[in-house]
């Protein structure tokens, strides 16, 4: 070989080596799933973007087409309860009795719909609590309208007051409607409670709506993180603190006797609406108006829109090899199933059904890991409330 052959050759060996170590050390994002993925990058510099959730399209379309609508249709509901105490309180016959029951039937169910959403406005004023707790106080109430004295801003009074108070007034176990409509036209006091327990629920809810009209904007603009106090950190931590404690504990598992002691001796006298007599289509829809804002469904018109269902489809959550969001959807549907296949009233149903009810039950405990776990955990939420019911 000639001196420039052996050149050329040198030379070309240096080419190809250097052409092979900056083959091998190429440095840019290596991930397949990122935006900017470099196929031919063999070493990752942390360079990788990737697209993000809509998170502010998912609280503006919770707010806009869930939110706002059922705070309205609710507040619209009690102000028809409102005047049908007028009329009743006008004439307390028995046909205007039945027309109360009928609008109080109504606001309970819209009341259903908003109850999870103890977040903002409906947290400031704890309106849950000052519109249904239940067992009502029955002592008290009948002290309060003996006395014909009371107050409702008092929280000493907030189990004598509300949806479940107008439960036992309107709707008294062991009494005939005639005898209700007479025991109101023989007392001013007791027209008077009743008119103070709607004049109450219209100005918490008025309170409420009202206030979402300052708090919508800085609710869907917090998008940024999940971190504790952010919009969705506080309405995932509400509908998972309702479900488990309010839905699954207060209106199956009280009654039921799941958390009364080494006995579990039922307490049917725990159940919501107990003088009403029944109890079921308020639990089940309860669990369909927090599955349906789960799945972003609009109030008004049932269009699915972003919901929590999508950004968990976003982040791939899974429970085992299934969607986690399909998983849940599931387990909703066999809980609606079994509930509807209880009768009531329930406070029966508990002690002489006790095991159907039991099925019902664990199905909607099952619940509570996919939501309170698995779900917060493929968000990025925290649980920031603190159960004691050892499960």
């Amino acid at each position: 070989m000639g001196k420039s052959s052996l050149c050329i050759f040198k030379y070309l060996f240096f080419l190809a080596i250097l052409s092979l170590y900056t083959s091998c050390g190429k440095k840019g994002c290596t991930d397949p799933n990122a935006l900017n993925y470099d196929s031919n990058a063999k070493k990752d510099d942390n360079s990788c973007i990737y697209e993000e959730f809509d998170k502010k399209g998912l609280l503006e379309n919770l707010t806009n087409n869930y939110i706002i609508p059922s705070i309205e249709t609710y507040q619209n509901n009690i102000n028809d309860l409102d005047l049908k105490v007028d009329y009743f309180i006008q004439s307390s016959t028995e046909t205007n009795l039945l027309s109360l029951r009928n609008s109080w039937v109504d606001a309970l169910l819209s009341w259903q719909d908003i109850s999870f959403l103890d977040f903002g406005p409906a947290e400031y004023i704890l309106l849950k609590s000052q519109t249904n707790i239940f067992p009502t106080d029955t002592t008290l109430i009948e002290n309060n309208i003996s006395s014909g004295s009371w107050n409702f801003d008092n929280s000493n009074y907030y189990d004598s007051k509300g949806l479940q108070a107008l439960d036992y007034l309107i709707n008294k176990r062991g009494v005939s409607d005639i005898e209700i409509a007479n025991s109101f036209d023989t007392s001013q006091n007791a027209k008077n409670y009743l008119k103070a327990i709607t004049e109450d629920l219209k100005t918490n809810i008025t309170y409420v709506n009202d206030q979402w009209v300052n708090y919508k904007n800085d609710f869907i603009d917090d998008y940024e993180t999940n971190s504790q106090g952010s919009s969705v950190s506080n309405l995932v931590n509400s509908l998972c603190l309702h479900y488990e404690f309010y839905i699954r504990r207060g209106k199956i598992g009280l009654p039921l006797g799941v958390f009364n002691g080494f006995s579990q001796q039922e307490m049917p006298e725990l159940v919501e609406c107990l003088h009403y007599g029944e109890s079921l289509p308020f639990c089940i829809r309860s669990v369909s108006s927090l599955n349906d804002f789960i799945n972003g469904i609009s109030y008004t018109n049932e269009e699915n829109g972003l919901g929590l269902d999508d950004y968990m489809n976003f982040v791939n959550a899974q429970n085992e090899s299934d969607q986690l969001s399909t998983v849940i959807n599931n387990q909703v549907d066999e809980i609606i199933i079994d509930l509807n296949n209880l009768n009531d009233p329930l406070s029966q149903e508990v002690v002489t059904n006790k095991s159907s009810v039991q099925s019902s039950y664990q199905k909607m405990q099952q619940l509570v890991p996919y939501l309170k776990v698995d779900m917060t955990s493929a968000l990025g939420v925290l649980i920031t409330y603190q159960d004691n019911d050892g499960d």
